[in-house]
């Protein structure tokens, strides 16, 4: 059964539902006892794109991937307990990817959509490596980006962070306070506010072309903890089977390259690798066009 509510789409996946083209415009899904957010873009064959975090949902991309709609049907969606999605009953129980994954699963089926690519950025890229683990005959093609397979080098971002930190005052916030857990919704925006320059290779795009995010989810940014906390990919990427292109940053200290994307592309078989020089955590922002073609040269010719 499919229900229309003004401009939004509500597609029930215990029902038989074939939908042949994906209209502009946002939807919500139903993925088993929960509904996830979604906004579809464009035209084409269906791209995926997850976001990080978690804690804001899928605004962050945009209009920044916006582009890659010229190609792709783009569909952004809000993981649960992000954005307009819901937070389903048992999420702080939630320990492990594998939710994650399966709700893109769910996804998927809820859409009608036979196979898509697949794009994932932070924590999203994590979550899009465990999807192509568990549903490997879902996705046409696999884009991890500024992400890991295992969140086992804080040693290091820690070093780098120092770096790329403003003040004493900012790093003592990202040493001390970027990944604990947050006890309100106001805490989260608050610590957030206080780290978030330091993640641009040029501070000056926030405020200036990128707003300061608010309104996030403490619950969702624990959810995140408890997964880094209980999960580990490294020792089972190398059977990932999907055409995969792996991105990362020369300035992210979240996922510093020598321990995040370039040890995840030499983990995956055959994998394409490409580093932007001049960004920091989002070269989609700092290096949008170079960003925006790679990944849909790539995806030209993997899907």
């Amino acid at each position: 059964m499919i229900e229309e509510t003004g401009n939004s789409l509500i597609i029930r996946t215990g029902e038989v539902c074939r939908v042949v083209q994906l209209e502009n415009g946002p939807r919500r899904v139903d993925v088993g006892g929960y509904e996830l957010h979604c906004e579809v873009l464009g035209a084409g064959a269906p791209l995926l794109i997850v976001h990080g975090g978690m804690g804001y949902g899928h605004r962050g991309f945009r209009p920044w991937l916006d582009a890659l709609g010229e190609r792709r049907t783009l569909i952004y969606v809000d993981l649960p307990g992000n954005g307009g999605s819901d937070t389903p009953l048992d999420y702080e129980e939630w320990s492990g990817v594998e939710q994650l994954s399966d709700s893109l699963h769910h996804l998927k089926v809820g859409l009608g959509v036979e196979s898509w690519s697949v794009f994932g950025h932070s924590f999203g890229g994590y979550v899009v490596q465990s999807y192509a683990l568990d549903h490997p005959g879902d996705l046409a093609a696999l884009v991890v980006s500024c992400s890991t397979s295992v969140m086992d080098h804080m040693d290091e971002s820690m070093r780098q962070a120092r770096l790329a930190s403003h003040s004493d005052e900012q790093f003592q916030a990202i040493r001390d306070n970027l990944l604990a857990p947050k006890a309100s919704d106001e805490e989260f925006d608050r610590i957030t506010a206080q780290v978030r320059s330091a993640y641009f290779a040029d501070p000056d795009f926030l405020g200036r072309d990128v707003p300061m995010p608010a309104g996030g989810s403490a619950a969702a940014f624990n959810a995140t903890l408890r997964v880094w906390e209980n999960s580990d990919l490294s020792g089972r990427i190398e059977r990932i089977v999907t055409p995969t292109l792996v991105l990362g940053a020369a300035r992210d200290w979240t996922f510093p390259v020598a321990v995040g994307a370039r040890r995840t592309h030499g983990l995956i078989a055959g994998s394409t690798y490409h580093e932007f020089a001049n960004s920091g955590h989002f070269p989609y922002v700092e290096e949008n066009d170079e960003f925006i073609s790679v990944v849909a040269g790539w995806l030209d010719g993997a899907a």
